[in-house]
């Protein structure tokens, strides 16, 4: 019955999982081959724990077949009486394991206890003779068992830790099977550290190295040479060019040169150079996939994950706010005007106040409807040029209205409220336009934002430390010490220490020794006081230096100018040059170019790109300009001081000028100032600038006699060797005198590159 039980639960098996049995006999099949591999290794002094260990610590379905195999190996291989008792000791733990209790605990007891009672055993039929190098190698035996066996158990394949494990013991077990002079376990344990110096980490490799090592001496001790050329091979390509499967190799084998030195003799170098060449060969066939899966790239650290969750948050905001922004304007595109907002409101006002009560309203409403609705939509003309209507004004349609003044004061009243009703959508119809323009340039610029946090460098922790020290030494705590790269390898270095002011001299020398510690040339810090704190924040010295010049005249002798300037360096290693003209002269035109000029600045210092600063900046503009006319044109150049890169932003701005060589050429882009439209209408233009060239930003009072005069003057001041200042000084000069009586604002900027010394 039992058995018939048992082929109906394989057969349900069967049909429910197919296959599955023959992955079962897969596996008890591998368990005997484990057992019988394991079971045939010894290390030094004649210990034989593994095949027993196999069986404390595999799972207790696979105990016997592990048995099976342990007890084949034990018997070929292992000395005639060391063989028995492993074979009895090994059934005696799967018998306990499988029938008894599973846990490896039980079968460890049982197969120990076994060992030792069968040495006692022999000792006894010996006639109580004691062999104390048997009873050591058994004693061995049997604590060595319970140890892998728990390994076994705890540590699985799967984990960094079993890798280890597993590899050692292999490498252990194929010391027995040396052809010659290749020693496979050696071989094995070459060709895994050459793997973990490619793919793995330091530590990894370190790790790994030790522990194959030692597998080498105990199985062989005279082995213990080449297991220290192996080790000192994978570390040394591990420090030195890690993850270059070439150079690995190249370091590794030259490793194992050195590590050869320690042979006894020029013979033993033979089974380590044979052995070795092996490894590299099968370490250089493994495909990258596959050590990418072994030796998965390591967590980044805490401050790296703690940006990259900031990146995300503030990516999911950028995405939330742009839907909202698509929603609201597909919704209001959708909607029909609302009731009230047509000329029938004026004449339902009319109709319902005066005709209602009339005595002719049947007359008037019922059989002359056509005539009555036409001659109230005859008084739009001259509601919408007056704004009001009288009595003379009634057109002949209604000559037969008998309350005409009623009717007039009606149709006023009805006129008004339906233009304060439309004044009202237009001004939602503004607002909301704003609103969405703003939600969509805050979502941009959020969205860079997330990129660059995403890009954020990783720590170096080794120079903190540094830093940390430095500031300590001269009685500065850091409240706060980072030091980062960033993708491309440019360092940062932040310090927040109690508030303290310092003398050029000091900050001279701090920069000195931040380029010690960080042996890359440091630029001076941007030093940032705030309440109680004050923040360092030291970066590379760019590749580029710049220059600025600027000169200004205001129209007709004015006070104040329209336009408004800015130059700057920023704190990423950026040149920022913007100009900005309000329209017209004066004060006026004065309040929206220094806003605009203003709001650009704040936002680029906050780490805004050049479109979503001045889309930011239109919304502001045009709301300011909702019940008055305004706008500002602007000018914007950013400069990559580590690459020489520029980028050129206008929106409604005066051309703009390259000065290469001594000769100038035109930069100009077609496009409307802010606060015109609803959305921004800007153009970019990207170019590669180097020492010597000038940019120069004017604005349209300078340009009064075209742009041809302007550029020979610039042409001219190159070939002079003019300073950027005494450029700029000239230009708006020239400039002043050429426009005579109809002067407009005038501002020049010039922009130098320079090379960094």
């Amino acid at each position: 019955m039992a058995v018939l039980n048992g082929e109906r639960m394989h057969d349900t098996m069967e049909r429910l999982l197919p296959g599955a049995r023959s992955a079962a006999l897969l596996w008890q099949g591998a368990a005997v081959l484990g057992g019988a591999a394991l079971g045939a290794g010894q290390v030094y002094g004649g210990a034989a724990p593994f095949g027993l260990a196999l069986v404390i610590g595999c799972p207790p379905s696979y105990c016997l077949a592990a048995a099976l195999g342990t007890l084949a190996a034990g018997l070929a291989f292992q000395p005639m009486l060391l063989g028995v008792k492993l074979a009895v000791a090994a059934v005696a733990s799967a018998a306990v394991r499988r029938l008894i209790d599973g846990r490896p605990g039980a079968g460890a007891l049982a197969g120990c206890l076994t060992l030792t009672a069968a040495q006692v055993l022999q000792i006894v039929l010996a006639g109580g003779l004691f062999n104390p190098g048997q009873t050591v190698t058994v004693g061995c035996t049997a604590l060595l068992a319970a140890v892998f066996g728990w390994a076994f158990a705890h540590f699985p394949a799967r984990e960094p830790r079993g890798v280890c494990l597993w590899l050692a013991v292999a490498t252990a077990c194929l010391q027995r099977c040396a052809v010659g002079p290749l020693a496979p376990g050696l071989a094995l344990a070459a060709g895994a550290g050459l793997c973990a110096a490619i793919g793995g980490t330091l530590e990894q490799t370190a790790v790994l190295s030790i522990a194959l090592a030692a597998a080498i001496t105990a199985s062989g001790p005279t082995l213990a040479y080449a297991a220290l050329a192996v080790a000192l091979g994978s570390l040394a390509a591990s420090c030195l060019c890690p993850g270059e499967r070439g150079r690995c190799a190249g370091v590794f084998a030259a490793g194992c040169t050195a590590g050869a030195l320690a042979a006894p003799d020029a013979v033993s170098v033979l089974p380590l150079a044979v052995s070795a060449g092996v490894g590299v060969v099968a370490a250089l066939a493994v495909p990258g996939s596959v050590l990418h899966k072994i030796f998965p790239p390591p967590a980044p650290p805490v401050q790296t994950q703690g940006l990259g969750g900031a990146a995300r948050k503030l990516s999911a905001v950028a995405d939330t706010l742009s839907d909202i922004a698509d929603t609201v304007n597909a919704v209001c595109q959708r909607q029909l005007p609302p009731k009230g907002e047509t000329f029938d409101f004026v004449v339902e006002q009319v109709a319902r106040t005066t005709c209602q009560s009339c005595t002719r309203r049947s007359r008037c409403w019922v059989r002359g409807y056509a005539t009555a609705m036409d001659g109230l939509y005859h008084l739009k003309p001259t509601l919408e040029s007056k704004g009001r209507v009288e009595v003379e004004d009634l057109p002949g349609q209604l000559a037969g209205c008998i309350h005409p003044a009623d009717l007039c004061t009606a149709a006023n009243h009805g006129y008004r409220l339906w233009r304060s009703r439309r004044q009202t959508r237009a001004r939602a119809v503004t607002l909301r336009a704003a609103l969405t323009e703003q939600y969509s340039a805050l979502a941009g610029a959020l969205a860079q934002l997330a990129g660059k946090l995403g890009q954020a460098g990783l720590p170096d922790p080794r120079r903190e430390a540094r830093v940390a020290q430095l500031f300590a030494e001269l009685g500065l705590d850091a409240l706060e010490c980072s030091v980062t790269a960033d993708l491309a390898g440019r360092l940062t270095v932040n310090v927040t220490i109690c508030r303290t002011r310092f003398t050029p001299d000091e900050v001279a020398g701090l920069t000195d020794e931040m380029t010690r510690i960080c042996r890359r040339d440091m630029d001076t810090p941007e030093i940032t006081h705030c309440r109680t704190v004050t923040m360092l924040c030291f970066g590379e010295k760019p590749l580029f230096t710049v220059e600025f010049g600027a000169a200004a005249h205001a129209a007709g002798g004015q006070s104040v100018s329209g336009d408004a300037l800015d130059q700057f360096c920023d704190t990423s290693g950026r040149a920022q040059m913007l100009l900005c003209d309000g329209m017209g002269t004066g004060r006026a035109a004065a309040v929206d170019g220094q806003m605009a000029a203003k709001l650009t600045a704040q936002l680029l210092r906050a780490g805004f790109a050049a479109e979503s600063a001045a889309r930011l900046v239109n919304v502001a503009l045009g709301l300011k300009g909702a019940e008055q006319e305004a706008g500002a044109t602007l000018d914007l150049l950013t400069v990559d001081l580590y690459t020489g890169r520029a980028g050129l932003f206008k929106a409604g701005a005066a051309p703009s000028f390259l000065v290469r060589g001594g000769v100038p050429r035109m930069l100009d882009g077609a496009s409307l100032p802010m606060g015109v439209l609803d959305s921004l209408v800007g153009r970019s233009t990207t170019f590669a600038l180097d020492a010597g060239d000038w940019v120069v930003l004017v604005s349209d009072g300078a340009l009064t006699d075209g742009s041809d005069w302007l550029m020979q003057q610039l042409q001219l001041c190159a070939k002079l060797g003019h300073t950027p200042k005494q450029a700029a000084e000239t230009v708006a000069d020239a400039a002043a005198r050429r426009a005579g009586a109809k002067q407009d604002d005038i501002t020049v900027a010039v922009l130098a590159m320079g090379r960094a010394g």
